[in-house]
């Protein structure tokens, strides 16, 4: 039986060319397995599914042969773990025709190693041209990336309702922006001092100050809150799990208004009740949602992924 593979690395990308081509091959669209999701991780419910159903004598069919792996090391070892389970792989567009259903057969064998190479290349090609070209653009004052979903008013609002102590929940109400987006493009804010001397400098000058001991204090970085209304939005902030992201590591942590990360943040929000972990460190070629590391946290933290992301709480 030949069983179709089709993948696309993000949500917003279309699989409609490679059903197309593989249904007008002759299969049936109830046997093609399709992803939305990176390459780069094997973490592919679809792939999962057509791994634990096809069969000795199947072959896969895919488009290209690049839509099984991103590395030539991941595609060679998939195609090799297929071979050994009686799986052949067959490939569509490429130029270089490939049929692995046939394992004695060496030019099928060279051509599935070409052509995982030309695809690696072709990507690492294309990642530095697109890297030189925001770096001219950056120098030439342009802005790089998509068009920015904040507006200067609401970044304004927004600053203005956390300086009055505002939590994080009425601030997303108050301004329509989501938790990740808040995070991401408002300024860190630095401690209120506490003596009647000058800001301090870059250069620090005496003793370095202890960590408050206060059971409210910031466990990242010490920050004592003071106040009725800070130690409310306070709470709240320490209420959110960050996830740090460091290649297959993750670290766990809490952060205030002071030390909370400003960069790229994804929102791992349970889609029934919009609590869940932030995330900062994942690559941006995984997308905009939890992937890899960050998934298997949540499920070994009783979360369901699939289809839709749902916190202990909610998962069905």
């Amino acid at each position: 039986m030949e069983l179709g593979y089709a993948r696309v690395s993000t949500t917003r990308q279309d699989l409609d060319r490679q059903i197309d081509a593989l249904t007008a091959a002759g299969i049936a669209p109830g046997h093609v397995y399709v992803d939305k999701k990176s390459g780069a991780t094997v973490d592919r419910p679809g792939l999962k599914a057509l791994l634990d159903y096809c069969r000795g004598g199947d072959v896969i069919v895919v488009h290209t042969l690049d839509r099984l792996g991103r590395t030539v090391r991941d595609t060679l070892n998939l195609i090799h773990q297929l071979r050994e389970r009686g799986v052949g792989v067959r490939n569509l567009a490429d130029p270089i025709r490939v049929d692995s259903a046939n394992p004695e057969d060496p030019m099928a064998q060279l051509a599935v190693v070409l052509l995982a190479l030309f695809a690696q290349m072709e990507r690492t090609y294309t990642l530095e041209r697109a890297a030189h070209a925001r770096a001219v653009a950056t120098a030439k004052g342009r802005r790089v990336g998509r068009p920015s979903v904040v507006t200067e008013s609401q970044l304004v609002h927004a600053t203005q309702l956390r300086a009055d102590g505002r939590t994080i929940a009425e601030i997303t109400a108050a301004t329509g922006l989501t938790r990740s987006t808040l995070y991401r493009h408002l300024p860190a804010r630095g401690p209120e001092p506490v003596t009647a001397a000058a800001p301090a400098t870059d250069e620090f000058h005496g003793r370095s100050p202890a960590t408050p001991a206060g059971r409210l204090a910031c466990p990242s970085c010490g920050h004592q809150p003071v106040g009725r209304m800070e130690i409310r939005a306070h709470r709240e902030e320490m209420a959110i799990m960050w996830l740090h992201l460091d290649g297959e590591a993750i670290t766990e942590a809490r952060h205030c208004v002071i030390c909370q990360p400003h960069g790229r943040v994804i929102d791992a929000a349970c889609a029934d009740c919009g609590d869940g972990p932030l995330i900062t460190g994942q690559p941006p070629d995984l997308g905009d949602h939890p992937a890899g590391p960050a998934l298997n946290w949540l499920r070994q933290h009783g979360w369901q992924t699939h289809p839709d992301l749902l916190c202990p709480a909610h998962a069905h």
